[in-house]
């Protein structure tokens, strides 16, 4: 079968792999879509880890990866398999705390390939209605359930989100469901800004803008990261009396200001014990409180995957899926 391979930073190769076999515990989906995922696919791409672990990444890169946002048909399973059926409709999300898989040394292959072995638990079956493209969001919206989930109650708050990617873009939306006070969209892009208002936040503020240098010390009482930008998160901090919570990876070390101490703004992150919320971010996708049809700006062969790359680079594409030949 066809597969992606980054063999070194900056190149890829289009390989021929075998069809992986599934375990007892396993199904082997047919891909439809898979999604670009921005900074993981960037980063491994330049050469660098995006977790910061010293050794890493290491080349070639396993056949397949970072490829992890997809979705496709159901068309084998293992005969222990008991959660969906052959022929269903599925996407990946994620795996529940404590699934221990039989298959010894994780997954066969990374999710760039035709056929993608998997847990049963790692994918949810979907009803027609959705686009493969927006079904292949699910992984991405399970994470970014975390935070929703880490929020909690918003009845009274002044909530911002900085980083208008597509990570901040459903963020925005799924914190809407929760009636906050108040919804503020932050990001550089006027054209970002703009398409958060149309998804519903009740205004959108750039940086070094008028309405930026307006805002006061205590103008969100809680404040969702997902840029990973360092100097967005400090400017959270000076503007937040109340939490802050990142759902990015920082790209570097941030600032933690002398206000942000004095107001008694906390920092946390968006893991939770329980872990993803997929059957959450499922719902969020069927029901359409999660609009994601105006993040999949783009759709090229995998054969043209540095393409993709350069797309996301440049921030003319918020997703880029890739056709697998499927």
């Amino acid at each position: 079968m066809k597969a992606l391979q980054i063999p070194r930073p900056g190149r890829f190769e289009i390989v021929d792999v075998p069809r992986p076999e599934p375990y007892a515990d396993e199904v082997i989906v047919e891909i439809k879509a898979i999604n670009s995922c921005t900074h993981w696919d960037l980063t491994v791409w330049d050469g660098i880890d995006l977790f910061g672990r010293a050794g890493h990444p290491i080349y070639p890169y396993p056949v397949g990866s970072p490829g992890h946002e997809l979705s496709g048909v159901v068309v084998e399973r293992g005969d222990q398999v008991t959660t969906v059926q052959v022929g269903d409709r599925v996407a990946y999300w994620g795996s529940p705390p404590g699934t221990r898989s039989f298959r010894p040394s994780g997954r066969a292959y990374g999710g760039y390939v035709q056929f993608y072995a998997t847990h049963e638990r790692s994918v949810l079956p979907f009803p027609e209605g959705l686009s493969w493209r927006e079904m292949a969001m699910l992984e991405m919206l399970s994470c970014v359930g975390q935070g929703v989930v880490r929020a909690g109650d918003l009845t009274g708050q002044r909530v911002a989100v900085s980083g208008m990617g597509p990570a901040g873009l459903m963020m925005l939306q799924a914190l809407k469901t929760l009636g906050p006070e108040s919804l503020t969209a932050i990001d550089v892009q006027p054209d970002r800004c703009e398409l958060a208002v149309s998804l519903g936040a009740d205004r959108a503020v750039r940086p070094g803008s008028k309405d930026w240098a307006d805002l006061r010390e205590d103008e969100f009482t809680l404040s969702v990261d997902c840029s990973g930008v360092p100097a967005a998160i400090e400017g959270d901090l000076e503007h937040t009396a109340g939490r802050l919570i990142i759902f990015s990876v920082p790209e570097a070390d941030f600032r933690v200001p002398q206000a942000a101490r004095r107001r008694g703004t906390t920092i946390e992150y968006t893991r939770t014990p329980a872990g993803r919320p997929g059957k959450y971010a499922r719902h969020l996708l069927v029901s359409g409180q999660v609009n994601v049809k105006p993040l999949l700006t783009h759709e090229i062969p995998i054969e043209e995957f540095d393409k993709g790359i350069d797309l996301l680079r440049r921030r003319e594409a918020i997703k880029v899926t890739f056709d697998m030949g499927n």
